[in-house]
């Protein structure tokens, strides 16, 4: 998939807020003590020319090549628990740390990152949820992709609407492809959004069972997963909505809490960490933070930017964490992560901003 402007602009910014940039003189205060990684899927390199979730996936030697120069930087690979017990000393820590976690459960997390992470001896945390991991749900967004792949025209049907997309050629899928997502997560309703996908993809003949099957992994083949002393499972909700566009806090309960029933239920083991579906600022709101709490869990993490530090626990159910992106696989990338000097520059443009609106 073609790069945006933006992601671009992203590539050539990165040397100003790398460490052989001016950020350098900036690290001290921006770097933290540690950070969450946020990984979804890792895959071979595939000469595929329509990827529009690429974003969701890094190659293996992509990985390799992380998590040695994160360790080469002076960090200490952790897991998530541990990682909480250090930010809740309340103390600086004595070297930074790093975690990993993917989400979804997918079965290349198994096939293809395990094998190198075990080989580097690297803990990690897959966050489940349930309902994929009993194949019963919709992953949406690889439907769109391979509905939109396969055919030359596609439709969605909602109500009495019907959202039309022409995917003939390379550029029209592409942008057939950010105009459906944008569509599913704006213009239906969150409590329709799967009944729209399941019409579509059953309609041009698409298995979305056998696809859930086919890519995530089931309860049967977590339980031994979790076997492993390098991984440990956290909660992701039962069906991966987005949680601040349900209706009701009562909503929100039934989707987190059922999630992490069914987790309890099946693997022996409540999960002590959620990571909220989607993550980003417009998916996650306070009746979300609020909830977590009540229902027990230690922390819950979102995808917005950040490092870590002790007084990140003061809103211990809202941890950023720092995605490794499909579009940006290069070590460069890597290093302005671990100066921080992006996300001090990011939160410092959104509260000019804010400022700005209310002025």
């Amino acid at each position: 998939m073609r790069k945006s402007f933006k992601h671009l602009f992203i590539d050539y910014a990165s040397y100003f807020l790398s460490s052989r940039g001016p950020a350098r003189f900036f690290r001290n205060m921006t770097a933290g003590d540690g950070l969450i990684f946020t990984l979804h899927r890792v895959l071979p390199e595939t000469e595929r020319t329509f990827q529009p979730n690429k974003l969701l996936e890094v190659t293996p030697e992509f990985l390799r090549k992380t998590v040695l120069q994160v360790r080469k930087a002076g960090y200490e690979f952790i897991s998530l628990d541990d990682a909480l017990e250090r930010l809740q000393s309340k103390r600086q820590c004595s070297q930074k740390f790093a975690v990993l976690t993917f989400d979804d459960g997918y079965k290349d997390n198994r096939d293809v990152a395990f094998p190198v992470l075990k080989e580097l001896n690297v803990p990690f945390t897959v966050f489940v949820s349930s309902e994929y991991s009993k194949h019963n749900s919709e992953l949406w967004w690889i439907i769109i992709e391979q509905l939109i792949a396969k055919n030359d025209y596609v439709s969605f049907r909602y109500e009495d609407k019907q959202f039309d997309y022409d995917c003939t050629s390379l550029k029209q899928k592409e942008a057939a492809f950010i105009s459906a997502r944008c569509m599913l997560i704006s213009e239906v309703p969150e409590a329709e959004q799967r009944a729209v996908i399941r019409e579509a993809a059953e309609r041009y003949g698409l298995d979305w069972r056998a696809l859930c099957r086919e890519l995530i992994l089931s309860f049967d083949e977590l339980r031994a997963f979790s076997q492993e002393p390098l991984v440990s499972l956290g909660a992701h909700t039962d069906t991966h909505p987005m949680l601040a566009r349900l209706s009701t806090r009562d909503d929100i309960r039934q989707h987190i809490q059922a999630g992490l029933e069914e987790m309890t239920a099946q693997l022996g083991k409540t999960p002590t960490v959620l990571a909220y579906p989607y993550g980003f600022a417009e998916a996650v709101d306070e009746r979300c933070e609020s909830v977590t709490e009540e229902l027990g869990f230690a922390a819950a993490v979102t995808t917005q930017p950040g490092t870590l530090s002790a007084d990140s626990l003061n809103r211990r159910y809202h941890l950023p964490r720092v995605s490794l992106n499909g579009l940006h696989q290069h070590q460069r990338m890597v290093d302005v992560y671990l100066t921080g000097a992006a996300f001090a520059a990011y939160y410092a443009v959104k509260r000019v901003r804010s400022f700005l609106r209310r002025a």
